[in-house]
């Protein structure tokens, strides 16, 4: 059996049948996204312009990395009771647990298996803490093809996918890019998003992006913002929604990321007579978090047509 082979039946007992490479040779991608960052589409997003380099050739960020194991965790999973998936209140990811801590343990205590299976192993795990081309490494992995919408697309699993990473001195061997037709002619997620923010060449453009709006953006709203977030709480799946590939998508079984009944029965009008501590508890293990207290305030008062002085 192949280095690779072993790799993959180990993460796949582990639970993570969805598994691939990318090796040092295959690890170089030159200024990808410079064209997006001229055009001033990171918004507010000041961060995405440091650290070019390591984008560039990710290895880098690793010292001794020779190259990347992906994997990815498919999670459309059966909506919770109600009308939350149905007025797309909160994103399809933050519906239940916290990804990153569940997918992050599971990896470290893989790596404990790796260092005892290959002498000499080291890595290192990654899940949205570094500055990753992740979904163009899993591109060349073989983990799927990056749709219109700039999002990484499995043909039978869709565009609801974790993706995280190790990076390691093991001298893996590539295993993409995935034959596939893409996207076609099909348009459906750009016609899908209410502000046009897709645009040609996969490319985003987050100052009209809902996701951008309703969990990056820092501050009020301008009247013209808060009426762009259409009513959005945390985040958006407008373009995910009309994608065929996620449609006929398989529903996951229930297990790690089981929704949380604490979002039943939500509405604008009660996110705006939540206390900081109603807040703190909800927010645990969960990823609505990152907008913060004052961010549901100010998307629930946008979502009802309110506007602060």
């Amino acid at each position: 059996m192949t280095m690779e082979k072993t790799i993959q039946a180990l993460f796949a007992s582990a639970g993570f049948p969805w598994v691939g490479f990318v090796g040092e040779e295959d690890c170089h991608f030159g200024p990808w996204y410079a064209e997006w960052l001229s055009r001033g589409y990171q918004a507010g997003m000041d961060w995405m312009n440091r650290n070019l380099h390591l984008r560039a050739d990710p290895l880098l960020i690793h010292p001794g990395a020779r190259a990347v194991i992906l994997v990815a965790v498919p999670y459309k999973t059966t909506p919770p009771e109600g009308d939350l998936g149905a007025n797309r209140w909160i994103s399809r990811y933050a519906w239940g647990e916290d990804y990153h801590g569940w997918i992050k343990k599971r990896l470290q205590a893989l790596l404990s298996e790796l260092g005892q299976r290959f002498e000499g192993f080291e890595g290192r795990v990654f899940v949205d803490s570094a500055p990753l081309p992740e979904k163009r490494l899993a591109h060349q992995a073989g983990l799927g093809f990056i749709g219109k919408n700039s999002l990484l697309v499995h043909p039978q699993l869709g565009s609801y996918l974790f993706l995280a990473e190790i990076l390691c001195n093991l001298p893996l061997v590539t295993t993409g890019p995935m034959e596939t037709e893409g996207c076609g002619s099909c348009n459906a997620c750009l016609e899908a998003c209410p502000n046009s923010a897709i645009k040609p060449r996969g490319m985003v453009d987050a100052n009209w992006c809902i996701s951008y709006l309703t969990i990056e953006h820092i501050g009020p709203f301008t009247p013209v913002q808060a009426k762009a977030t259409r009513g959005s709480l945390f985040g958006c799946d407008r373009c995910q929604e009309g994608c065929p590939y996620n449609q006929k998508a398989p529903v996951q079984p229930g297990g790690p990321f089981a929704f949380d009944p604490r979002w039943e029965g939500l509405e604008p009008a009660k996110v705006l007579g939540w206390s900081e501590r109603e807040f703190e508890a909800l927010k645990v293990k969960s990823p609505v978090k990152r907008a913060g207290l004052e961010g549901w305030v100010r998307n629930a008062k946008a979502a009802l047509g309110e506007q602060d002085p």
